[in-house]
């Protein structure tokens, strides 16, 4: 992982059009690399442009967050693919070994809308520097949202997302890699944390759904 890391880091300074969209399919999809590292090589590429705030915040959202939230939602679509082609099909056949069916994940999709909308639950999860772009993803993915819809709303939090990993890379420089591989530890931490937490969730509601229809 490392060596493709470090590949993907001295393509920055050659092409970063070609580093931003091939690094964010590689994050995506390839779980270990700390997910804030590509957009704030892409912004720490840019230092020294001494340009105003706003010329600069163009700058960082034209050349990285833009072609790094290709790349990236084209790496989502792999894992959208997997859960939404293959979650039903997966329950339907083993559900029954772990208690999960197909119903109970209606069921708490549908609960899930009563407190916020899947639009508000895509753009502000993806957006947040920290959450697991994957968790988001899978979720939607086993829960059928609509493709489209989804690849859009993802599109716009991942540019946000990278517009301000970008902003603080083209701020720090050379010296992002640390801050970046700590922002990765936290994500990578916050994973397991929230795989956990939805799985408890999961078992919660089917406890309900079991003692509402005995």
């Amino acid at each position: 992982m490392e060596k493709i890391l470090e590949y993907v880091l001295l393509m920055v300074n050659h092409n970063l059009f070609t580093a931003m969209i091939g690094g964010g399919i590689i994050e995506q999809v390839i779980v270990p690399i700390p997910s804030p590292v590509i957009s704030m090589a892409g912004g720490a590429s840019l230092f020294g442009l001494h340009t105003a705030f706003l010329p600069s915040l163009i700058t960082i959202i034209t050349k990285v967050a833009i072609p790094y939230a290709i790349g990236a939602t084209l790496g989502t679509g792999i894992i959208f693919a997997i859960f939404y082609y293959g979650g039903h099909p997966i329950l339907d056949k083993f559900g029954k070994y772990i208690g999960i069916s197909k119903k109970l994940v209606d069921k708490i999709q549908k609960d899930f809308k009563k407190t916020m909308s899947d639009e508000l639950f895509v753009l502000l999860g993806a957006s947040i520097p920290i959450v697991p772009v994957s968790i988001i993803t899978g979720m939607a993915g086993l829960f059928r949202y609509n493709p489209l819809r989804f690849f859009g709303l993802v599109f716009a939090a991942l540019c946000i997302r990278a517009t301000i990993l970008g902003f603080i890379g083209y701020k720090m420089g050379q010296t992002f890699l640390d801050l970046a591989k700590g922002l990765g530890n936290i994500e990578s931490t916050l994973t397991i944390i929230l795989a956990l937490i939805i799985l408890g969730f999961f078992y919660i509601k089917r406890r309900q759904y079991i003692a509402k229809n005995e």
